[in-house]
């Protein structure tokens, strides 16, 4: 039957989608060799009894906590950390805090920061604490101050081989303000600071997403995190909208009338087309939630806006299944030409767009090129089809044309 291809295509797209969904990297909560300052001097100093390699940036995070953080009474929970990063380059500032406000966030941290100020061999690297308040947002500078609670036993280092810094030290946190059990964490890197100026991160998601809410006691994560709905708008976005709508219209194109006359070639077009407007539309309403749940979206407002363009006119598409004159209405030919434009427009800010999810998601590279390699595909088939399509034309001209002749 016509449909089972595009009916297995969905139970692929949809066994694809549920296979990204459920591989989430799992963090391990032991120390073991994997984590990059295993069997190294300062983290045998910290004693390390929980580890977890953080979401973003390729940061890693050890700790300890003391005996005194499970006493009854207590007033102060004592805590052995070690923060792990590489560079972007030679020089750079790396950073991992504490939020004793109620939910993770620059600002209002109290952060330990690492700074490395020109280029060397293995060393340490200038260690001091910043209190990061809301006047960082209206563009003061940041510079180190003193925090409310002790830190000691500073440790850092830096190889020149790999890039990373690892800064490590003991926290004597009060309990009124940090809970260890829900403490709120931010981690993050830079490219440079004068002096002890630090210069601003870039603005890139992957830097904004260095946030959550850790159990010490467990090593697990709390909270929710946006993740799974990223990559859900992403693979509905390229399945709906990138897939499906360029093959609903290869089937109106080349299989309407000419060069090849297939009967069903209109419910197979609008059974493309409403899945790819029903999945599309889907990913952009999360794209919505997202952009609602975050204070960064000026960092993808390109994104945002051709998105919003691509509901817009794919709306409009769909309209044609009720607003579309009849075939000797005298405006059927301008109506057609206004519907090609669109549904080509739609394609080409499509692709971009998808591209624009792809440099901001930053996904591992075999994603980026399943998707070029499935753009290839269907322009390959565009070549093709069109190229028949073109034969078949300047054939029944010339044919015509020796008709005539006779």
């Amino acid at each position: 039957m016509w449909f089972l291809p595009s009916l297995q295509l969905l139970l692929f797209f949809f066994f694809l989608l549920t296979t990204v969904l459920s591989q989430q990297p799992k963090t391990p909560y032991q120390c073991d060799e994997t984590f990059s300052f295993f069997n190294t001097d300062i983290a045998a100093a910290a004693n390390l009894s929980h580890c977890r390699k953080l979401a973003t940036i390729s940061a890693e995070l050890g700790w300890n906590l003391h005996n005194d953080a499970f006493t009854k009474n207590k007033t102060i929970s004592t805590v052995d950390f070690l923060f792990s990063v590489v560079l972007a380059a030679s020089t750079g500032w790396v950073a991992w805090g504490v939020n004793p406000g109620p939910v993770p966030q620059m600002v209002g941290t109290r952060a330990i920061v690492g700074i490395r100020e020109m280029d060397g061999g293995d060393g340490p690297v200038v260690v001091a604490t910043y209190n990061i308040t809301g006047q960082v947002t209206l563009g003061c500078k940041l510079v180190n101050s003193t925090v409310e609670f002790s830190v000691s036993n500073v440790r850092s280092s830096y190889r020149a081989a790999t890039g990373r810094v690892v800064v490590a030290g003991r926290l004597m946190l009060p309990v009124a303000e940090y809970d260890v059990r829900r403490l709120n964490h931010v981690w993050q890197m830079g490219p440079a600071a004068a002096g002890m100026v630090l210069l601003p991160h870039p603005l890139r998601l992957q830097n904004f997403d260095g946030v959550e809410t850790l159990d010490l006691v467990t090593g697990r994560k709390l909270g929710h995190s946006n993740t799974a709905l990223r990559d859900a708008h992403g693979v509905l976005s390229v399945i709906g909208w990138g897939i499906l709508l360029p093959i609903g219209v290869i089937t109106a194109r080349y299989f309407k009338t000419f060069p090849f006359q297939k009967k069903e070639w209109f419910l197979f077009h609008s059974s493309c087309q409403i899945t790819a407007y029903v999945l599309g539309t889907t990913a952009w309403a999360i794209g919505l939630a997202l952009l609602r749940s975050s204070k960064y979206y000026y960092t993808i407002l390109s994104h945002r806006i051709i998105g919003i363009l691509i509901f817009c006119l794919a709306t409009l598409q769909m309209m044609a299944l009720w607003l579309r004159p009849k075939r000797k209405d005298k405006y059927r030919k301008y109506w057609s030409i206004y519907h090609h434009f669109v549904g080509y427009s739609l394609l080409a800010l499509i692709i971009v767009n998808i591209f624009k999810g792809f440099n901001i998601l930053r996904p591992p590279p075999k994603w980026r090129w399943l998707y070029i390699g499935n753009l290839s595909s269907i322009a390959s088939v565009f070549l093709i089809l069109e190229i028949i399509t073109w034969y078949k034309f300047l054939q029944q001209q010339k044919k015509d044309a020796n008709t005539q002749n006779k």
